[in-house]
C-alpha cells in the first residue's frame, strides 16, 4: 500500500530566492506539505542561472502567488500569508560586503510560532565572508569540492551539477521537519540558519583525518581509488568500464578474466599495497583487456565474478529511465491506535526519546545515524564480531580512526552475530522497543537473514524500516560503490576532462543517501504517530543521485554559468567566462590573488580554489561549533558539527567513540563476547 502524506496538514510558504530553498520546499511537498510559492517582485535574487528556477525540477504542484513587494499592502498581504503556514523559507538578500541581510527577510516572522528557514552562503551571523553572494562554482572552488576533484594530474575540474546547492535545500528540509517535532510538542517556532558552506564543510568528512594529521594536499585522483588498485574507467571498444576491486580475491577474479592468471602470483601485482604502489601498470595492464572487449561484454564477464563494475552513462540517458524518486515509501497494516501527540513546556531536542537501531559500515547509514544523534536520537550501532572494518582505518587519534569517529561519535555499540540464533535473537529483542532501524546493505541482505520488513512489522508495528541499498529493495543487488554509482547515474558525464573519466572528490552517492535518509526517518515518525502503522523506506543511492542531477535534464545541457580553470604561478583560479572569450596564458606566471584581481578590473567574476587545508583555515570554517574537538586545545579526534541550525534546539555535538560492544550488557543482558 502507497504511503501519502508523512506531512499533512502542513502548510508552507517558499519565498523564492536562491535553489536550495527551492529543493528544501519540493522536498516537504513531496513528503505531503502544501506548500505555496510567492514570488517578490522587488526581492534580489542569488548570484544562480535564472533557467534553474523555471526548470521542472523546482517546480510544486501547489499554488503559485506573486506579490508586489513596493505596494502599500504587500506587508498585510504577507503577514496573512505566513499566519496561517508553520513553516517560511527565505533567502535574506546579501549585502556588498557579503554579509547576508536578514533583518530585511525575517521582518515580521515570529519565530516564537513559526518555523524560518532561513536559506543563505555562510550564515546569518558571519562577520567576514570570505565571497560575496557565491554561486555554486565559486562555492566548489573554496569548499572543498574542487580541492578533491580534478584529473591524476593535478588539474581541478568543475561539477557541472548545483550538488552542494541540492545538499543544502535537503538538509533545509530535514532541519524543517525536525524543528516541526518540537513545534507541534511545545508550540515553539524557532528560526534555521541554513548556510550552504556549512553543508559543504560536512561533505569534507572522509578527508578529515587526513587533514588534521597534516595530508592536506593531493587529493584529485581523476577515477583512480588512493588504497585500491585496480579502480578506475578503462577504455572498452565502444566507451568505457569502471572497475572497482576491493579485494585480493577480485583481482585473482580479474586475471583470469583477462587471460592473465601468472599476474595474481607476480610480486609486483599480487598484493594491494604492491598494486597500488605500481598503479600506473595495472591500469595499463587492465586497460589492454578492456580495450578487446566491448562495454557490455567486459560488464557481463565482470559482473558473473561480483567484480564491482559500470558504465559511464550520460544524463540524457539516466533521463529516459524516467523521474527518479530518492526514496520510495510504503506503510504497513495499522495494528495499534495511534498515538497522541505528547506536550511539553519547554523545547527537547527533536530526536529526543526516539531509540534507532543502525546496521552497516562506512559512510552512508552510519552518518545519517550520527546526524540522527546528533538531533537527539538514541542511536544503538550494531557491528559483527570484531567491529566495524573503518575502526582501524588510518589515521589514528588515540587508537581511534579519524574516519569512524566522524560517522560514529555519541553512538552506543553492541556486538551481535545476526547469523546467529542467540545474535538474532537478541536483536529482535533490540526490535522491540525501537522506533526505527537504519541499514545500509545490499539489497535483500537482511531479508536473507529472516530480518526483513515483513518479519519485523510483525514483532515492532511501529517500526520504521528504513534501508539503504545502491538500487534499492527491488533493484539489482551487485556491488554499489560510489565511484560506480557516479558513473551510472551521470554525475561523471558531468565533469569535463581531456584525459577521461572523473569521479566527484567527495562521496556523493553515499552522501546523497546519508543527508537524505534522516529527512525519511523523522518524516516517517510523524506518520506512524498519526496513523499507528509501521513505514517502510527504501532508500536507492542510485536514483538519490540521478535526482541531483535533474537540472541536466532531458538534453544534457549545461547547467552551471560559463567557467574556466586557469592555471597561476602557486594555484588555481576559477573564473566565471568561457575560456574562448579570454586570453588567460599570462596567468602562469601570476600570484592566484593577482589574477583575480585582474579579472576583476575586467569585470569576470573570479577566485583562487582553496586546497583542503585553506578550507580548514577559512575563519568561516573555525567559527565556534563547526568543527568539534574531543578534548581542549584542539585534542583528541574531530568531528565535524551536523550541518543544521537550530536557535531553540541546538544539535548535540558529541565526540566520543564507543568501544566495541561497549553497551552489550546494558542494552541485551550479555557481554559482547556471549552476545553471538
Amino acid at each position: 500500500m502507497a504511503q501519502e502524506g508523512s506531512l499533512a496538514g502542513v502548510k508552507v510558504i517558499e519565498r523564492v530566492g536562491r535553489l536550495a530553498g527551492s529543493v528544501c520546499a519540493g522536498r516537504l511537498e513531496d513528503l505531503g506539505a502544501q506548500v505555496i510559492r510567492v514570488v517578490v517582485s522587488d526581492d534580489p535574487l542569488p548570484n544562480e542561472p535564472t533557467k534553474w528556477r523555471d526548470h521542472p525540477f523546482t517546480e510544486v504542484k501547489g499554488e503559485q502567488l506573486e506579490l508586489d513587494g513596493t505596494s502599500d499592502d504587500f506587508a498585510g498581504q504577507w503577514a496573512a500569508l505566513v499566519d496561517t503556514a508553520a513553516i517560511v523559507i527565505v533567502t535574506p538578500p546579501i549585502a556588498v560586503d557579503g554579509k547576508a541581510q536578514a533583518d530585511a527577510m525575517l521582518t515580521g516572522l515570529d519565530t516564537d510560532r513559526l518555523i524560518v528557514c532561513a536559506m543563505s552562503p555562510f550564515g546569518l551571523d558571519v562577520a567576514d565572508p570570505p565571497l560575496v553572494d557565491p554561486g555554486e562554482v565559486e562555492m566548489q572552488a573554496i569548499s572543498g569540492l574542487l580541492a578533491t576533484t580534478g584529473d591524476i594530474n593535478g588539474i581541478p575540474a568543475i561539477v557541472d551539477l548545483p550538488i552542494l546547492e541540492v545538499f543544502t535545500g535537503v538538509n533545509a528540509a530535514t532541519a524543517s521537519v525536525a524543528a516541526l517535532r518540537v513545534q507541534e510538542t511545545s508550540g515553539c517556532g524557532q528560526l534555521l540558519d541554513m548556510a550552504v558552506f556549512d553543508t559543504c564543510f560536512t561533505l569534507t568528512g572522509t578527508f578529515l583525518g587526513k587533514v588534521l594529521s597534516g595530508k592536506t594536499r593531493g587529493f584529485r585522483n581523476g577515477c583512480r581509488h588512493p588504497l585500491v588498485s585496480p579502480w578506475n574507467a578503462y577504455q572498452t571498444r565502444d566507451g568505457r568500464v569502471i572497475i572497482c576491486t576491493t579485494s585480493n580475491g577480485n583481482w585473482l577474479d580479474l586475471t583470469t578474466i583477462m587471460g592473465r592468471p601468472e599476474l595474481a602470483d607476480d610480486p609486483d601485482y599480487a598484493l594491494a599495497a604492491s598494486r597500488i604502489a605500481n598503479v600506473q601498470k595495472v591500469d595499463e595492464l587492465v586497460g589492454d583487456w578492456t580495450k578487446t572487449e566491448t562495454t557490455d561484454d567486459a560488464l557481463a564477464k565482470l559482473r558473473e565474478r561480483g567484480i564491482p563494475c559500470g558504465t559511464v552513462a550520460e544524463t540524457t540517458s539516466v533521463a529516459q529511465m524516467g523521474k527518479a524518486i530518492p526514496c520510495r515509501r510504503s506503510a504497513g497494516a495499522a495494528a495499534k491506535a495511534p498515538q497522541p501527540q505528547p506536550r511539553f513546556e519547554t523545547p527537547t531536542q527533536p530526536c529526543a526519546g526516539v531509540k534507532i537501531l543502525e546496521v552497516g559500515p562506512y559512510t552512508a547509514g552510519p552518518l545519517a545515524g550520527r546526524f540522527l544523534g546528533n538531533l537527539g536520537a538514541e542511536m544503538i550501532k550494531v557491528e559483527g564480531t570484531g567491529g566495524e572494518d573503518s575502526r582501524l582505518w588510518q589515521p589514528l587519534v588515540d587508537g581511534v580512526s579519524c574516519y569512524f569517529a566522524n560517522y560514529n561519535a555519541g553512538k552506543k555499540s553492541v556486538v551481535l552475530d545476526l547469523r546467529s540464533e542467540q545474535g538474532k535473537a537478541a536483536f529482535l529483542e533490540l526490535v522491540k522497543t525501537a522506533d526505527a532501524l537504519l541499514f545500509n546493505l545490499k539489497a535483500g541482505a537482511l531479508d536473507r537473514m529472516g530480518l526483513g520488513a515483513g518479519d519485523l512489522l510483525k514483532i515492532n508495528p511501529r517500526l520504521i524500516y528504513c534501508g539503504i541499498s545502491g538500487y534499492g529493495f527491488n533493484g539489482s543487488d551487485r556491488p554499489a560503490l560510489d565511484t560506480v554509482i557516479q558513473a551510472e547515474a551521470g554525475v561523471i558525464s558531468r565533469i569535463a576532462s581531456d584525459s577521461g573519466p572523473i569521479k566527484g572528490g567527495f562521496s556523493i552517492a553515499d552522501l546523497a543517501a546519508a543527508h537524505i535518509a534522516p529527512l525519511e526517518i523523522i518524516a516517517a515518525l510523524r506518520q506512524v504517530r498519526r496513523t499507528g502503522a509501521g513505514v517502510v523506506l527504501d532508500i536507492a543511492m542510485y536514483d538519490t543521485v540521478a535526482w541531483m542531477g535533474e537540472l541536466s535534464w532531458p538534453d544534457g545541457d549545461q547547467v552551471l554559468p560559463p567557467n574556466t580553470i586557469v592555471q597561476t604561478a602557486d594555484g588555481w583560479v576559477v573564473a566565471l567566462c568561457a575560456a574562448a572569450n579570454l586570453d588567460l596564458s599570462w596567468a602562469k606566471t601570476q600570484p592566484g590573488n593577482v589574477v583575480v584581481e585582474k579579472l576583476s578590473g575586467k569585470d569576470i567574476r573570479a577566485t583562487r580554489m582553496l586546497e583542503l587545508d585553506e578550507v580548514y583555515d577559512l575563519n568561516v570554517a573555525k567559527r565556534n561549533g563547526l568543527l568539534i574537538f574531543e578534548k581542549e586545545n584542539r585534542g583528541g579526534n574531530a568531528i565535524i558539527s551536523a550541518p543544521y541550525s537550530f536557535s531553540r534546539t541546538p544539535t548535540l555535538k558529541p565526540c566520543i567513540v564507543p568501544e566495541i560492544g561497549a553497551d552489550n550488557l546494558e542494552l541485551t543482558g550479555a557481554r559482547a563476547a556471549d552476545a553471538n
